[in-house]
């Protein structure tokens, strides 16, 4: 047990300045789920661009789709993410993490993770959501070895 401590240790000590400053072509991703938090579906809206196209486990959705799956209710939503890779180029980047998301209310804990990729893309010098592939993952499927980190 003691070894897999340090793995653990050891793993962190690599990944975490990685996530301790994700590049600013991430921050409509953060943005987003922040708003999604607090139900803010005017903020939602605006870290997206026009076209923005949400491929939701097998469905399609745009920005109303997804508000409308995020209505004010009594639970608390705390995001945590862990980046896989970040292409960025002049206007364009590619982005792939794991999201998980902490719901917490009077009923309980409860942990759900997504595997997510999102294309976002410079609009009049702002970073914007154009694309988010979501995948929710099983949990005996998530691998031991993700850190993740919060961001708010």
């Amino acid at each position: 047990m003691k070894t897999l401590r340090k793995i653990v240790l050891i793993l962190s000590l690599f990944a975490a300045p990685a996530l301790a400053d994700p590049d600013p072509a991430f921050e409509p991703v953060v943005a987003l789920f922040s708003a999604i938090s607090k139900f803010d579906h005017s903020a939602m809206k605006g870290v997206v661009t026009e076209k923005f196209g949400l491929l939701e486990n097998g469905e399609v959705w745009g920005i109303d789709e997804l508000i409308a799956a995020v209505p004010p209710a009594e639970y608390k939503r705390e995001n945590y993410y862990s980046l896989i890779s970040t292409d960025v180029r002049e206007e364009i980047a590619v982005i792939n993490y794991w999201n998980k998301a902490v719901f917490s209310s009077q009923q309980g804990t409860q942990d759900v993770v997504w595997l997510e990729s999102v294309v976002v893309v410079r609009e009049n010098g702002e970073w914007l959501l154009q694309q988010m592939h979501s995948t929710h993952v099983d949990p005996k499927k998530i691998p031991v070895s993700i850190v993740y980190a919060e961001m708010r």
